[in-house]
């Protein structure tokens, strides 16, 4: 039977259980849910795990959702993070140390990292998945923020690549109603450089230019 035959078997299985056919299932079903519980108990505990890819890939859409119920602060969402914890102290973990550390990162809490190598029993591909701005993790997330601004900021001034690329972000910046919590040489530096291309906004509604 070749592989086409075969893929059509599978899938005609997978529909007459009612799932998908691309849902990788780890185990009975009964124990799936209480396996992934566990890994992600693990995984803010330890705010690092190595895994499958597969399984990386299907823990982190609870280990992104666990911290924006968090986050919620109220005692539905309280009760739903209870539920997907199994310890208390991850639960502290969680609400002492996570949720003020990504109190200004609305998402992507978390990222995985393909190792491309394999386990050698079963040859599954392996990976990494942990939670970012955090000290020691495999490199630096992308700021968020206060650090976002002054990392636009720098980066606006350094090259004319990075003048090109936040443009229109450091001109939103500039005419926000408070003012950006840069240094004022830094945001004389910005406008020196904003009056440069008086002529286009493109941080302004319709994009196109500004007539005087």
């Amino acid at each position: 039977m070749g592989w086409m035959a075969t893929s059509r078997r599978i899938a005609r299985g997978a529909r007459s259980k009612g799932r998908r056919i691309y849902h990788k299932v780890f185990g009975p079903q009964h124990q799936q849910w209480s396996m992934m519980k566990d890994m992600l108990n693990t995984l803010v505990k330890d705010q690092r795990m190595e895994t499958t890819l597969p399984k990386a890939k299907e823990l982190q859409q609870y280990a992104e959702e666990v911290v924006f119920l968090a986050k919620k602060n109220s005692p539905y969402h309280d009760g739903l993070v209870e539920s997907m914890l199994t310890s208390p102290e991850a639960r502290n973990i969680l609400y002492e140390r996570m949720v003020p550390r990504y109190q200004d990162r609305h998402f992507h809490f978390s990222r995985i990292v393909n190792m491309w190598s394999y386990r050698e029993r079963d040859t599954a591909p392996l990976a990494i998945i942990e939670y970012v701005d955090r000290p020691g993790e495999l490199r630096p997330a992308n700021p968020v923020g206060v650090a976002r601004m002054q990392h636009v900021a720098m980066e606006f001034l350094n090259t004319r690549r990075g003048r090109r690329q936040h443009l229109g972000e450091v001109g939103r910046m500039l005419n926000f109603k408070n003012q950006p919590p840069l240094d004022a040489k830094v945001l004389d530096q910005c406008r020196f450089e904003m009056s440069k291309y008086k002529g286009v906004q493109p941080w302004l509604p319709g994009h196109g230019p500004v007539l005087e």
